[in-house]
């Protein structure tokens, strides 16, 4: 009966041990998923404000075309 309580206290180990390992990835990956939209979020700023830029460049490039027409 010895042999089963170490097993079974052996058992209890290597899964602790696995659980921690397991959310220390967890948590590193959370962090890199946390930086990767924060990341995401810059680039769709920036892209929005590229889009804006080229949006008033075309407004006023047509209101010129529209005012030498008439």
């Amino acid at each position: 009966m010895k042999y089963a309580k170490y097993i079974k206290e052996l058992f209890f180990i290597i899964l602790f041990v696995s659980l921690s390992v397991s959310t220390v990835d967890n948590i590193r990956t959370i962090r890199q998923l946390r930086i990767n939209v924060e990341q995401t979020k810059d680039n769709l700023y920036q892209t929005n404000q590229v889009i804006a830029e080229m949006q008033k460049q075309i407004y006023e490039s047509n209101l010129v075309v529209n005012q030498t027409d008439n």
